[in-house]
């Protein structure tokens, strides 16, 4: 069996694929929530907007934190 051409062509399948998921997503978590901080209300929005901020502000605090560790 020739698992080459599969190769080749399975990462754009793999990208579209999650495109779609990543569109399901989001359109399904319209519902509105909040990110509080101890008694404080730092912003609300849609699920996905909240979620997506809370995982890029963790990405960007791994990566602060590992380039502070490496030095």
């Amino acid at each position: 069996m020739d698992f080459q051409g599969f190769k080749k062509n399975s990462t754009p399948l793999f990208i579209a694929l999650a495109v779609i998921f990543g569109l399901i997503f989001i359109l399904q978590n319209f519902e509105q929530t909040s990110f509080q901080f101890l008694v404080w209300t730092i912003f609300s929005g849609p699920k996905w907007i909240v979620m997506g901020c809370i995982f890029g502000g963790g990405l960007g605090l791994g990566y602060v934190m590992g380039k502070k560790k490496s030095r």
